[in-house]
């Protein structure tokens, strides 16, 4: 147990500390707020500020398990130290008691009852041998009741940092709630108001052309001579991806496509957008591999298309997959078919959970399920569902 509570205390920054180091991070993103007034902007800002209050949150738990234990500790110390006084005392009093009473002339008869000086002298020594552990047993005493105050003190200072704990817990959950609320609030805004959902099409459209603008730097970075290099002269693969259309592995197992690539109508709001990737309804956190092998040429977050992993297979062609919940590969990084390289998630999403998935021809969109592997593409759903084409 003891181990135990050092492990968590070593592992976690003091409280004062963390206060701090939560409060300055979540003071530099309330200095971004309203500043960003295009609506994927806000929502950024939410999920920065819901990231911030889940890590805030995961601290005052560890925190909280921490003092729990050491709560428990300290009353398993209280116990013992209240345990060894009354063992102490139980022992030391019949003697104290006898002592009192016996007094200065009991002393004197004792040794006036002795037949011979060396009787005396032998009476004087054992009285002063059960002086001695008489004064002994006290200072034991003394020590035990000093460790029995101080198992006190422990305790009721454990009971505190419980009770700070639960209060900070307490405090970390509520304020998480509210960003999740005001999130959910946005969403619902995108989905059931048509002025809202038409910004956040204009939006979106927005942020493709800055994800083609990204793509043409990367293609640029590689061909440029003498600037450095974010991905390989060329990856060289046993056969080209060009060769493997219709053959590529799916990206999520089990996932099913819910909106096409090209043109899709809302089918509340009538609004006309041009899709270029497939969406694919997976649960929260299923991973994601890649469909071809290449190299990571970016791996971040991305206005848009929250966290984005751009995977280059070489011969022109790109793999893109967004929303991911965890990024699992970096820039520069290989990989291979079928390798997991993230999990779905819903950073920069408008309605849940789902993998945004594209291929490219350079900056030039393909329509991934011509390329996919047909048996594994899964029964597509309307376009529309649960929020239509708008990501």
């Amino acid at each position: 147990m003891t181990l135990l509570l050092a492990l968590l205390l070593a592992a976690t920054p003091s409280l004062p500390d963390l206060q701090q180091r939560l409060a300055e991070e979540r003071a530099a993103a309330q200095k971004l707020a309203g500043r960003e007034s295009t609506l994927l902007g806000r929502l950024a800002e939410l999920e920065r500020l819901i990231e911030l209050e889940s890590r805030a949150l995961r601290a005052a738990q560890v925190r909280l398990r921490a003092a729990t234990v050491r709560l428990a500790e300290s009353e398993t110390h209280a116990r013992e130290a209240e345990t060894k006084v009354a063992k102490a005392t139980e022992a030391l009093e019949p003697r104290l008691f006898a002592r009192y009473k016996m007094g200065r002339e009991g002393y004197l008869r004792f040794l006036l009852g002795s037949r011979s000086i060396g009787e005396v002298l032998r009476r004087r020594r054992i009285f002063n041998a059960l002086l001695e552990a008489d004064l002994d047993a006290l200072a034991v005493l003394k020590i035990e009741v000093e460790g029995a105050r101080a198992a006190r003190n422990e305790l009721a200072a454990a009971n505190a940092e419980l009770g700070q704990s639960v209060q900070m817990e307490s405090d970390r959950r509520a304020s998480l709630q509210q960003r999740i609320d005001q999130q959910k609030q946005v969403l619902a805004a995108v989905q059931e108001e048509k002025g809202v959902h038409e910004q956040a099409a204009r939006e979106l459209e927005e942020a493709e052309r800055n994800l083609t603008t990204r793509l043409r730097e990367i293609e640029r970075a590689r061909l440029t001579p003498g600037k450095p290099l974010l991905i390989a002269p060329e990856i060289r693969l046993e056969a080209s991806i060009r060769r493997a259309r219709g053959r590529l592995s799916f990206p999520v197992v089990g996932g099913r496509v819910e909106v096409h690539f090209g043109r899709t109508t809302d089918p509340r709001f009538g609004t006309v957008t041009l899709q270029h990737g497939i969406d694919v309804r997976a649960p929260l956190g299923a991973p994601v591999r890649a469909v071809w092998g290449g190299k990571v040429v970016h791996a971040g977050w991305f206005k848009g298309y929250g966290n984005l992993l751009i995977v280059d297979h070489g011969r022109g062609i790109f793999s893109l997959m967004a929303h991911l919940d965890q990024l699992e590969r970096a820039v520069g990084d290989g990989v291979r078919a079928g390798e997991e390289v993230g999990t779905v998630g819903d950073t920069g999403s408008l309605k849940g959970p789902y993998l945004y998935f594209e291929l490219r021809d350079r900056q030039r969109p393909l329509d991934p399920e011509r390329w996919l592997h047909r048996a594994r593409r899964g029964p597509p759903l309307l376009a529309g569902t649960k929020g239509g084409a708008v990501r």
